[in-house]
């Protein structure tokens, strides 16, 4: 982006003074963020809470906001007056369309099909990975894990085995083979690499930078996180029975 992106560190909060009414119109305000900041991949485009900023999702669900009377883009959080991040709410909808696109076709797909969806980035040489992993299977909530391979961490290793697992006739054995006996990789298949790529690309759109990576009603979580896990589960479990 150019030079003249206004970077404010502080958290913005409603409460503060609103900013100047700006006389154009969203089409307009729009147009002005296109031009003056060529480089941006803008996925969404809307007015912000703020009277006088517009909210701007970019690739990957990052969220902004731009004044179109200053020219400049905003980076900060925006809160309501109960202390609600009305920015962390922004980001969740976003993530949700970007769920809704996910190649589920190219997943792997394990638990029952009516179980609460947890989309999963993991890697067969990740130790959290594997905490997580004995964690759901011994879940009294049922799961449906959607899974994609996130290897990068151990390039030399993780591969095979996420190939071998992809490769198989039963994935859900060769799943439990890997992460439960820790089995040699012996399966390979052209499938399984171009499965693979497409693991390596979602896990890239979602800035996957650590494995385990779940995505718990649009919001992301890395590393295991035993109680932020359960706690989902349980509020799911519970909207289930209403």
């Amino acid at each position: 982006m150019r030079q003249n992106i206004s970077r404010i560190s502080a958290l913005v909060a409603l409460c503060l003074m609103p900013f100047v009414t700006s006389a154009m119109t969203s089409e307009q305000a729009l147009k002005s963020l296109q031009q003056s900041f060529t480089n941006s991949k803008i996925q969404d485009f809307r007015k912000a809470p703020i009277e006088g900023l517009y909210e701007v999702t970019l690739d990957g669900a990052q969220v902004i906001y731009f004044a179109p009377e200053d020219d400049v883009l905003i980076f900060g959080e925006i809160y309501s007056r109960d202390g609600r991040s009305l920015t962390a709410e922004a980001v969740a909808r976003a993530n949700q369309l970007r769920i809704d696109d996910l190649p589920y076709d190219q997943a792997l797909i394990l638990g029952p099909e009516d179980g609460i969806p947890i989309i999963e980035f993991t890697d067969p040489d990740c130790p959290y990975c594997l905490r997580y992993d004995e964690f759901i299977r011994n879940s009294e909530v049922p799961v449906k894990r959607v899974i994609f391979f996130m290897t990068r961490i151990h390039p030399n290793t993780a591969p095979a085995k996420a190939q071998h697992i992809l490769c198989s006739a039963d994935p859900a054995k060769a799943f439990d083979d890997v992460y439960l006996k820790r089995a040699s990789a012996t399966e390979r298949c052209p499938e399984a690499v171009e499965r693979l790529e497409v693991h390596d690309t979602v896990s890239t759109q979602w800035r996957v930078n650590g494995t385990p990576t779940l995505v718990l009603d649009g919001s992301p979580v890395t590393g295991f996180r035993k109680e932020v896990v359960a706690n989902f589960l349980a509020s799911k479990s519970k909207e289930s029975l209403k």
